[in-house]
């Protein structure tokens, strides 16, 4: 039985316009530049709500920054109630639904 080799997966259908938003990042900017990109990611809905972001380590080669100043971004965006993290074999950073979509006309 053969394995598929590492990185040869098909790309999920929303990765063209990820790569689209999410570029490396300018030396000295990296954690302003890679926080207003994924804010960016959340606010088109290039992720939509109760989804899993890209993993940290294709988030930090894309943006072109380190799993630290990654960490960093996510806590902000944490803190602001955006995204979430989860821990386990299904975890990862999730984005949030936005208050509106959950009680609109309430």
């Amino acid at each position: 039985m053969s394995h598929p080799e590492e990185g040869t997966a098909t790309p999920a259908p929303d990765d063209e316009r990820l790569t689209a938003v999410l570029r490396p990042v300018r030396a000295g900017n990296g954690f302003e530049e890679a926080l207003e990109q994924i804010l960016q990611v959340v606010r088109l809905g290039l992720v939509p709500g109760g989804e899993r972001l890209p993993s940290e380590r294709e988030l930090a080669d894309r943006l072109g920054i380190s799993r630290v100043t990654l960490r960093e971004v996510l806590k902000v965006l944490q803190d602001q109630g955006l995204v979430e993290s989860r821990r386990g074999r299904y975890g990862g950073t999730f984005v949030r639904p936005r208050p509106e979509a959950q009680g609109e006309g309430e």
